[in-house]
């Protein structure tokens, strides 16, 4: 887990913002072909052919350099200057950051969406093998989880951008990527069912609860902090949130790191698990449960935990165990506006 926190902050520049694929002007030869004049505005649809998003304008398809599967069934405006189409950027950049950086309820779809079977019984409507595997790629098994596994979820959460930002090879397994395939794979060919009619809705927030956390960890990178948000997905239990927050460096003392865990299963019920790590070896641990049996199972079984942590190098301080839900906090970070770094030209 920590090993998992320090990648979030590994040495080098602030990670770029990438919001979307830039458009670059299509070749001149086409806007003549066309029978296209300068000035001229038309509306071009962007549709995959061959697993590439092409776009389609009055009838002819176009290879556009740019382009993402994520933009499959959107339009496209087009300027013709000097004989060049040109793409009219539409989209408010700024506004977009702003509207993640600053976005309520984070991660309320996602432990929707990740509940066992529900994801699952939807890509088994779409005819896309290649996103089922994907999928069960993502899933981690709640039997089989080592703190490699978990590192390597993270970093997958981190998002491709990331990695490409940094020259590194994105991991294979991306949650957004997926979605943002799945939402193009809808809106071009649908299901093989009757679907929600909020279904794509959905899918969209979830992609914008990654987003927002990405664009939050990128903000407090920038006020020497760390914020990492995730959900992880498993196939034999029910997702977990789990969030990783250490405050910047303060003259003469360590910041404390804070791993906070939240999960809810028919067995255990609704479990909250606050940890605190300071001069990375003294833990404190604050555990919420609702049911009354795990409250007395985690308390009769605390000095097991205690053997466990010394074995690993670490003194656990203390372990306060609270019979009832996590009281609400207030947020344990607000962005500060400091540092906020958006390349529009990417």
């Amino acid at each position: 887990m920590i090993s998992g926190a320090d990648a979030l902050v590994a040495p080098g520049r602030i990670p770029t913002i990438y919001l979307e694929g830039k458009l670059l002007p299509l070749q001149a030869s086409t806007a003549a072909e066309l029978g296209l004049k300068d000035g001229q505005v038309v509306q071009a649809s962007v549709k995959l052919f061959q697993d590439q998003p092409m776009l389609v304008l009055q009838g002819r398809t176009l290879p556009a350099p740019g382009l993402l599967a994520s933009q499959v069934g959107e339009s496209i405006w087009l300027r013709v200057q000097a004989g060049v189409l040109v793409p009219i950027n539409t989209q408010p950049v700024v506004p977009r950051i702003a509207s993640l950086l600053y976005r309520p309820d984070v991660n309320s779809v996602l432990p929707q969406l990740f509940k066992s079977g529900m994801l699952d019984d939807l890509l088994s409507k779409v005819q896309r093998p290649d996103l089922q595997a994907q999928w069960r790629g993502l899933q981690l098994s709640m039997s089989q989880l080592t703190p490699g596994v978990l590192r390597q979820a993270m970093m997958g959460a981190m998002g491709s951008e990331v990695w490409l930002a940094r020259g590194l090879q994105a991991p294979a397994l991306d949650t957004k990527q997926l979605l943002r395939k799945l939402i193009a794979e809808i809106n071009l060919n649908g299901t093989n069912e009757d679907s929600d009619p909020g279904l794509v809705e959905k899918l969209t927030k979830a992609v914008d609860d990654i987003e927002a956390n990405q664009v939050k960890a990128v903000q407090a990178q920038a006020q020497q902090e760390v914020l990492f948000s995730m959900t992880l997905p498993f196939a034999d239990s029910n997702p977990i949130e789990l969030t990783v927050r250490r405050g910047p460096r303060q003259e003469g003392e360590q910041p404390v790191l804070t791993v906070n865990v939240h999960s809810k299963t028919e067995d255990l019920g609704p479990v909250w698990l606050k940890t605190q790590l300071m001069n990375a070896q003294q833990i404190e641990l604050t555990m919420w449960a609702e049911s009354e049996a795990v409250v007395a199972q985690a308390r009769s079984r605390s000095y097991l935990l205690g053997d466990e942590l010394r074995a690993s190098g670490l003194n656990m301080r203390m372990f306060n165990v609270v019979h009832g839900a996590r009281p609400s906090e207030v947020s344990d970070w607000t962005p500060s506006g400091r540092g906020l770094v958006v390349d529009v030209s990417a």
